[in-house]
């Protein structure tokens, strides 16, 4: 039920009007809407801890300390000249190993619509940097121009919307319409709410 319930809630505000989301002007229907523009030190987040946890249990100085398993930071950044930047951050760690990796990308976005009339996002990898650190050697390298294009580079439904369940946050929902081409806001049943990636920022006071 509550997964129906959510379904419900995506499409009625992927489907919605987004005129008031998204001030641009006929002869400027690609530029950044005003509705995804954040300021200078807030990003568009999704963050996830690991439920997993390690207790050392080794005799020395860190016996019996706790080490949690990771976890995963995705950030999103619009800017007003058509730019983004995204950034993932992913932390796993074992008994033995502390494991980061960082993916950060730029290049540009475009806002239109497709030919449902759904707002869609493109956005298209320029250049990047894969890092990792491992037990506390790093090591990184630019991404290569094919990963740029095939990984990075997306295509994907948005709408920004709010929950009365959390006031606290603005939502960005996105769906993946590389990964799941045929999702449509027109049919009910087409989009799965596992496939609904929901980034937000804080609500300003």
């Amino acid at each position: 039920m509550k997964k129906l319930v959510f379904m419900a809630a995506m499409l009625a505000t992927l489907g919605a009007c987004a005129q008031n989301n998204n001030q641009t002007t006929a002869n400027n229907s690609n530029a950044v809407p005003d509705a995804v523009l954040t300021d200078d030190s807030t990003h568009w987040t999704i963050s996830t801890l690991s439920t997993i946890g390690y207790v050392n249990t080794t005799p020395g100085a860190n016996y019996n300390t706790y080490r949690s398993g990771g976890g995963m930071l995705v950030k999103f950044k619009f800017k007003k000249n058509g730019r983004f930047e995204f950034m993932l951050y992913v932390q796993a760690n074992t008994y033995g190993t502390a494991t980061e990796t960082w993916t950060q990308v730029e290049g540009t976005a475009t806002f239109t619509k497709d030919a449902k009339g759904q707002q869609v996002l493109l956005t298209k990898a320029e250049k990047g940097t894969y890092r990792i650190t491992k037990n506390g050697s790093t090591t990184s390298r630019p991404i290569p121009d094919n990963e740029l294009k095939g990984q990075h580079s997306g295509k994907y439904l948005w709408e920004k919307t709010t929950f009365p369940d959390d006031p606290n946050h603005i939502y960005l929902l996105m769906v993946d319409l590389k990964k799941y081409p045929d999702a449509d806001i027109n049919k009910p049943g087409s989009i799965d709410p596992s496939w609904v990636s929901k980034f937000h920022i804080p609500v300003k006071k």
